[in-house]
């Protein structure tokens, strides 16, 4: 079976912790060794570790830093997810100030539990648009990254869950593979009755994370649809589709009303938890990563042990007879390897470190979509809001989701998401810095922006007392803003520098401007003005640029969708230019890969969880198969 341990009996030498405690020195024991040691148990770890171990013969030893995720009722209940954020299961990380927005000190959600990321997370489930992957094929020279290539992957890691009503419909042989019938029509009437609600044939049945819509028949479903109508947004039978421009019903990683996390789909399936082959231990924090004993020069430099403290404060060896995995995610997958030697030489360095090996492109090319939500008030007593202030109420939709797992903390509070792009003849277009240069989204069906319909207050400050809410949330989905992640060389163990330097360029100022604008259109749609919305800020943003600017700098926020700080290049690249090549070996060195989001090259135009699956799902292929 999986053996889920806390401690181990493996210990070598004495070390300080990441914050500089004393840890306890334990007499020195033989090594354990693994084929595998895999660093993060969250969104490509999980899996990585679950496919190696379909083959018996090779041994996994898969470390997270935080605790496990079972039995944690805030993790289950999808409603509850933002209560998360920056909790003892988030590494309640902060961005350095960011200049332009208003120099603010800005949370970074990661997750600090099995499972990662994707057992803290929104759920939102976007594969993005066939551009994004066919453009890191062509950047790699590799057709088996474009989109249509990697259609087996997107079928493998989900499966699309239908409501019942249409599942009594369909054949039972058609959950097995692709080939089902269409459902019928949607049920929630407006503009689009008789339209489906997802197209079936882009979407698996059988694979480990399951994707849902949210079912419930909202109040909010008619005018979200109607208002997406009145100001040309085009309705989109399905985001998931490789063409995500328009208004579509929004897929979550949802399954019988509970979270579908890769630490449920992934490593907690009877037959995954039978492996004897897998050892999985939370409340390890890896510290570093430490090069072959007895190797010395630079000519091979090969890494294959990893140093971890475990929950008792033991300071822990062990060893990978064939790699080193680091999946510790955008964020610590650069700093675990800087603190391990390898990095920038002078910000090693700077930071007190003797350089190993040379990486000038670690922790740079870090992208991310700054977000901004607006709030309206609306007439309604049908939103969210009073779920969120009523305790009494709570307590009963959480007693119907503990009996039956029904009512509305199966689900968010959202419905539709609308992906779309900046017109040709706005112009920014003219602007030196983007004319005449490829379009920073990769495609000319690529969106540049997206927006979230929300059914209750959004906005980042406290929900008031009373009064009823809708929100949009918009983010920047093709960013041109680069960032970088480094180690704070006054504190070298301590929390890393995150900077995604957000709206530094113009494009993206622009871009954000532009959707908050068609933001405001939307909800003057005529079909919103029964409900009354008002809207609950005092600028006229519609007005001129600097005062839709002062609001956004006021009101953004970080984002939780970052990749590239350890980015995958070409073979054949121009040295320091990238991480890990298409083999997701670190260039120069030997016994060590990285699969996460931090290999991702570009920003994906959508939320990065399901790129993270695909990207996990094929490098585990190649590790495995060499292909």
């Amino acid at each position: 079976m999986v053996r889920l341990s806390l401690s181990t009996l493996f210990v070598a030498s004495s070390f300080l912790t990441a914050y500089g405690g004393a840890v306890n020195v334990l007499p020195r024991a033989p090594v354990e060794k693994f084929d595998y040691v895999i660093v993060g148990g969250g969104a490509a770890g999980s899996i990585v570790a679950s496919r190696l171990t379909e083959d018996p013969r090779t041994t996994v030893l898969l470390l997270e830093a935080g605790p496990t995720n079972e039995g944690l009722l805030v993790g289950e209940v999808p409603y509850i997810y933002a209560r998360m954020f920056m909790s003892q299961y988030d590494y309640n990380y902060t961005l350095v100030p960011q200049a332009s927005v208003d120099n603010r000190v800005l949370p970074y959600f990661r997750g600090r539990i099995l499972g990662g990321s994707t057992s803290i997370n929104g759920m939102t489930y976007t594969r993005g648009p066939k551009s994004d992957w066919d453009r890191i094929a062509s950047y790699l020279g590799d057709s088996s990254w474009s989109w249509n290539a990697l259609q087996s992957y997107f079928r493998k890691a989900r499966r699309l869950l239908i409501p019942f009503s249409i599942f009594l419909t369909y054949p039972r042989d058609c959950l097995q593979n692709e080939a089902f019938e269409d459902p019928p029509p949607a049920s929630n009437g407006g503009p689009v009755g008789g339209r489906r609600q997802f197209t079936p044939s882009v979407h698996g049945r059988t694979g480990n994370i399951a994707v849902s819509l949210n079912e419930a028949t909202e109040w909010i479903v008619p005018p979200t649809l109607e208002a997406a109508a009145a100001v040309g947004i085009p309705y989109n039978e399905d985001g998931n589709s490789g063409d995500p421009l328009g208004i579509s019903w929004q897929q979550f990683a949802i399954k019988n009303g509970e979270r579908s996390s890769v630490a449920t789909g992934y490593l907690q399936t009877p037959s995954v938890k039978r492996r004897r082959n897998l050892v999985i231990r939370t409340d390890s924090h890896v510290t570093r990563i430490l090069r072959k004993e007895g190797e010395r020069g630079t000519r091979t430099v090969t890494f294959d042990r990893v140093e971890y403290v475990d929950q008792a404060g033991n300071t822990v060896v062990v060893q990978a007879r064939k790699d080193i995995i680091s999946s510790a995610g955008v964020i610590d997958t650069p700093t675990l390897l800087m603190r391990s030697g390898l990095g920038p030489r002078q910000e090693l360095r700077d930071a007190g470190i003797t350089p190993i090996v040379d990486i000038p492109a670690l922790g740079k090319n870090f992208v991310e979509h700054i977000g901004l939500p607006i709030t309206w008030s609306v007439n309604t007593t049908l939103t969210d809001d009073e779920l969120d202030r009523n305790t009494t109420l709570y307590g009963e939709e959480l007693d119907k989701w503990e009996q039956t797992r029904s009512g509305r903390l199966t689900q968010t509070s959202l419905t539709h998401i609308m992906f779309d792009r900046v017109p040709q003849n706005e112009s920014i277009w003219q602007d030196p810095s983007i004319a005449g240069q490829p379009d920073p989204s990769g495609g000319a069906l690529a969106p540049h922006y997206e927006q979230i319909v929300s059914n209750k207050w959004t906005t980042l400050a406290l929900l008031p007392p009373t009064g009823n809410y809708i929100g949009m949330t918009h983010f920047v989905t093709s960013p041109t803003s680069v960032g970088s992640v480094t180690l704070n060389a006054s504190n070298p163990n301590g929390p890393p520098l995150i900077n995604p330097n957000s709206l530094h360029t113009l494009w993206d100022r622009y871009v954000l401007r532009y959707a908050v604008r068609r933001t405001l259109a939307y909800m003057n749609a005529d079909v919103w003005k029964k409900y009354n919305t008002t809207p609950q800020f005092e600028l006229a943003l519609d007005a001129d640029d600097e005062t839709a600017d002062t609001f956004i700098r006021a009101n953004a926020f970080g984002g939780a969708h970052g990749v590239a700080t350890a980015k995958i290049g070409p073979r054949n690249s121009p040295a320091g230019s990238d991480v890990v090549g298409p083999d997701f070996r670190v260039k120069g060195v030997n016994g060590l890969r990285i699969v996460d989001a931090s290999v991702i090259p570009f920003m994906p135009n959508g939320h990065s969880m399901a790129p993270v699956y695909i990207v996990a799902e094929k490098a585990s292929d190649i590790i495995r198969w060499g292909r």
